[in-house]
């Protein structure tokens, strides 16, 4: 009885748009990790692509998703939260069938970097969209513990996704994984088509003006938040590009134990998130983060210290462990920064300087690994060390961020006190 009066308080406790977020992020997920986990091998291995090919790859496409997000919260505060997400869901479906149509008839690489642009365009209408509305409804004191929930429901697919992708490689295509995405997208838009509702506060209605991002660009706090997190993203996307090459060529895993790998990371969300959220909620989040870093730092340097069969699962299990540090509390700061009239405008400006970052990380990851021939702890090594400078520069915008922002748990008896 105790227990189901307690989960039963838990489940209360957030707004019932939260927890259909929750699902479609389980269900999202999943399909993109079943794809998106095997795309690096397959233009190396596959396409015969070189690693500076690939980030080259990756930089076109992430780019296009970058200028797509910002486009996206703006639409988002002018159109409203539902119509935008249903809008970037129903094209990424015809992307994610395109992409396969790609594959199976051996289109030249050129129109498969094109196809994978289209991809990720759609893709960065919609993917701010979810954290708005997590904004919208949360009180500002619940805002890391349901990030880390919504965290914890990616992380799910994330666990399923990747093993699932894997199992499946060993009897079918590639080209055929990509149907059964857009099988998952399209789940996710129904979820969001008749479970979801529109959260935009009712404020003056605003036309779609997309050089509102010069006002965003002139608040010099946010500003500062977002250039610091597109130059952390840039070593942790190695986590997509380089780590997954690395535990296929150097170490020797399979496609099975790569999936196996970040099943592990999943794994650990799933199981740990909420209470390390929780523990983040009683700290700044310029500590937090700053500590995530460092902890991120440990997590890639670990990497050059053998390529034995067992180290990629230690690393990953590190990388994990600052990555539910720094994901509720980096998007915790994020809405605490974000005026609630021009939110959406926020979240797609730092989308869109995020996705800067991701772009830049696989085209530094590629030139770094064939500059470095076979050096891979000193690969690794260089990785790290930029994290070490992110834990100086979470340190410097702590002096930069209002109080009121920088706190989760205090933010409403400050926000009183002021």
């Amino acid at each position: 009885m105790t227990i189901s009066l307690d989960i039963g308080g838990f489940a209360s406790r957030f707004d019932r748009q939260v927890w259909g977020l929750f699902g479609a992020s389980i269900i999202g997920v999943l399909g993109t990790s079943l794809v998106m986990t095997f795309m690096s091998i397959y233009m190396y291995e596959s396409l015969g692509m070189s690693m500076t090919q690939v980030g080259l790859a990756d930089f076109i496409t992430t780019i296009v998703e970058a200028g797509a997000a910002y486009l996206g919260g703006a639409a988002c505060d002018a159109y409203g939260r539902k119509k935008q997400l249903i809008t970037g869901l129903a094209l990424q479906i015809i992307s994610y069938l395109l992409i396969s149509i790609c594959i199976d008839t051996h289109v030249a690489i050129p129109l498969f970097i094109l196809a994978l642009a289209f991809n990720s365009f759609n893709g960065g209408l919609y993917r701010t969209i979810p954290d708005v509305m997590i904004a919208d409804v949360v009180k500002p004191s619940d805002l890391v513990e349901a990030y880390g929930l919504i965290r914890i429901g990616s992380n799910i697919g994330w666990v399923i996704g990747p093993v699932l992708g894997g199992a499946f490689l060993m009897f079918t295509s590639y080209g055929n994984l990509f149907y059964i995405t857009a099988l998952t997208t399209l789940t996710y838009l129904l979820i969001a088509a008749f479970l979801l509702r529109d959260t935009r506060p009712k404020l003056q209605p605003e036309r779609l003006r997309l050089t509102d991002i010069a006002v965003v660009a002139a608040d010099r706090p946010f500003l500062a938040f977002c250039l610091l997190m597109l130059f952390m993203i840039i070593p942790y996307q190695q986590m997509y590009t380089l780590f997954t090459v690395y535990s296929s060529a150097y170490v020797g895993l399979s496609s099975f134990w790569i999936g196996v790998l970040y099943a592990l990371s999943g794994l650990m969300v799933a199981l740990f998130q909420y209470r390390v959220s929780s523990e983040v909620n009683k700290y700044k989040m310029t500590s937090a983060l700053a500590f995530s870093a460092a902890v991120f730092a440990i997590g890639f340097f670990m990497l050059s210290l053998s390529t034995a069969f067992i180290v990629p699962f230690i690393g990953m299990a590190i990388i994990t462990f600052a990555e539910m540090i720094w994901s509720p509390a980096s998007s915790t700061m994020q809405a605490n920064l974000s005026p609630e009239s021009m939110r959406g405008r926020y979240f797609g400006f730092n989308g869109l300087t995020g996705n800067i970052g991701w772009a830049v990380g696989p085209l530094f990851g590629g030139i770094l690994k064939d500059s470095m021939g076979g050096n891979v702890p000193m690969m690794w090594a260089i990785i790290g060390s930029i994290f070490i400078l992110c834990v100086v520069g979470f340190m410097g915008l702590d002096r930069v961020v209002s109080k009121r922002a920088n706190m989760a748990n205090k933010i409403e008896k400050i926000g009183a006190e002021g």
